[in-house]
């Protein structure tokens, strides 16, 4: 259990009886043993794990604060009734408010919306939630990884951002035994619990809408697939376009951390529109990308017959009544709610492995449903 040899100073810091109270936490936790049996002696506890007595006699005197167990002079420790304690859990996210600027609001209310839900629904679960912002910086997140590990808690909610950096820190936190479950993307490295968009047929769908309005071609302009969320929704879009037999088109377009609106970001998407080949449909892979294109596409003075324009979220636009905007917009009140109740299953004691939970998007359609672009 402890042979493990870890990198990271804080991670090996971590003291071996918070190590072994969380291993026999959740054997109470999971069934293994149940109320009223006779809990392992300290020699048997320090045979199968290996530590020292007083290792033993710290993880066992935490668990009996707790009300996890009970010691009876002469006869042994024995398991408790499940105490009724509070619940707290910590929820590691980037931010939690909108950008104030009005004009670029779209696609920065997603984490949010997705916190209120949280919020709101583990208030009504009577849940307390320790609250670690990372601010979008991977390093950051990384602490409040370690952080978390060494303070504990009865669960994680995350909405994870760190990559193949931080995936030590993330395996470590549930090899502790801790319950994680991350919301709005899932991590294929990681057997844990997610909730989240089906993300590939929000994409495939919204596709087809674009192909079935009469659209000769779908252009699509992501950003570097650091995620699970961009890699299934380039997925979708490009399987959509091949099952009409059409070549995809997938555009890579950088944006620097901000409100899409600086000049480098409106730059570089005005290179890329102008390179377009019209008439087409533009979907982006999220709304801030699709607002900069929109004031782009109407200063380039692109006529309305000839675009089409599309994104997941809501990219809060002013768009002529005869131009076709297809939005995908997530179920993020649902996640929310979702990812609370599976935190709470698991801290319950569910056994059950791992879930991936998809829901499926909503696809909105404004603007002309069909039509027969002029070819240039």
């Amino acid at each position: 259990m402890y042979s493990n040899r870890v990198r990271d100073e804080r991670i090996g810091s971590i003291s071996k009886p918070q190590l072994l109270r969380s291993a026999l936490l959740s054997s109470l936790q999971d069934g293994t043993f149940k109320v009223g049996d006779r809990f392992l002696s300290e020699p048997e506890l320090i045979s199968r794990f290996g530590v020292s007595r007083a290792t033993v006699r710290e993880a066992i005197i935490s668990l009996e604060q707790d009300g996890w167990l009970r010691r009876l002079q002469g006869k042994g420790t024995f398991v408790s009734e499940r105490p009724k304690v509070h619940r707290t859990v910590a929820v590691i996210a980037p931010y939690l408010y909108a950008t104030e600027s009005i004009e670029f609001r779209a696609g920065t209310d997603v984490i949010p919306l997705l916190m209120q839900s949280i919020e709101h629904h583990a208030r009504k679960k009577g849940v307390s939630i320790s609250l670690y912002l990372d601010n979008l910086e991977i390093e950051t997140e990384r602490e409040n990884l370690l952080t978390v590990v060494e303070r504990g808690a009865d669960a994680v909610l995350m909405f994870y951002i760190g990559g193949e950096t931080n995936l030590e820190c993330l395996k470590k936190l549930t090899d502790s035994g801790v319950p994680l479950v991350l919301f709005d993307r899932y991590v294929d490295e990681i057997s844990a619990d997610a909730v989240a968009t089906d993300n590939r047929l929000g994409a495939h769908r919204a596709t087809l809408r674009f192909l079935d309005a009469g659209i000769p071609s779908v252009d699509y302009i992501t950003g570097p697939i650091d995620s699970t969320v961009l890699r299934d929704r380039e997925l979708g879009y490009v399987t959509a376009m091949e099952e009409r037999g059409l070549k995809p088109r997938v555009h890579l377009l950088k944006q620097d951390i901000g409100d899409g609106a600086d000049r480098p970001n409106y730059d570089r998407t005005r290179e890329l529109v102008g390179r377009l080949e019209f008439p087409t449909a533009i979907f982006s892979a999220d709304a801030t990308r699709l607002a900069v294109i929109a004031q782009i596409v109407d200063v380039m003075g692109v006529p309305t017959r000839d675009v089409a324009l599309g994104c997941f979220d809501e990219p809060y636009l002013n768009l002529p009544e005869d131009l076709l905007l297809v939005r995908v917009l997530q179920p993020l009140r649902e996640i929310g709610r979702k990812a609370v109740d599976l935190t709470l299953s698991r801290i319950d004691g569910g056994a059950e492995p791992p879930v991936r939970l998809l829901l499926p998007p909503e696809i909105l359609i404004t603007g002309p449903t069909t039509r027969s672009p002029a070819v240039s």
